[in-house]
């Protein structure tokens, strides 16, 4: 993704808010590092996003190590080396196999650059009108660095604490959907 032009005009955040609402269906491929008190990790990140259905594919390299977390308004699903495990709530899964407490929902809106809709939000802003900082249901996210893609500017490095956990999302490629029937990435 190249880097915002040097005479980038800064955004009007009312319409950039309203075109990323307006993007639902979207594909990112890059990185995740979480980070807690005890321990941390990385892994291979590829989110594929269809309105309200999600599939997101973790996996250590070389492919060793997946984890697929999926779902929709009526339930997720979290597939390891361990089995399958439903639920209700993706937060609830990864937070059961992982003890990373992770919010998923919020994340769809934060790895866009926007404040999640429900929650109060303290935004700070950088020079192009995107969001620098941002407090939200007792989360802090600076969003480090963005990129021009999909028509727009988009994340592409964003660290967020709560407490004693630290996430870490480097993301290479914003891509539409390749495919509008199915949320599973690309092959």
């Amino acid at each position: 993704m190249p880097p915002p032009k040097a005479d980038q005009p800064k955004l009007n955040w009312v319409e950039h808010v309203r075109t990323l609402t307006l993007m639902q269906e979207w594909q990112i491929r890059g990185k995740i590092g979480v980070r807690t008190a005890e321990d941390g990790g990385s892994a291979y990140l590829d989110w594929s996003q269809s309105f309200d259905s999600f599939y997101i594919l973790l996996s250590g390299p070389l492919g060793q190590g997946s984890t697929v977390v999926s779902g929709n308004p009526y339930g997720a699903r979290l597939e390891n080396s361990d089995g399958t495990f439903i639920s209700d709530s993706p937060e609830q899964l990864v937070m059961e196999h992982t003890g990373w407490d992770i919010p998923i929902h919020q994340l769809l809106y934060w790895v866009k650059g926007i404040p999640a809709p429900r929650g109060k939000s303290e935004p700070t802003y950088n020079e192009y009108g995107t969001l620098k900082t941002l407090r939200q249901d007792q989360w802090t996210l600076e969003f480090d660095r963005y990129g021009e893609a999909m028509g727009t500017l988009l994340p592409q490095k964003i660290r967020i604490t709560k407490d004693n956990l630290k996430v870490t999302l480097i993301i290479k490629e914003w891509l539409p959907l390749a495919n509008n029937d199915e949320t599973t990435p690309a092959s």
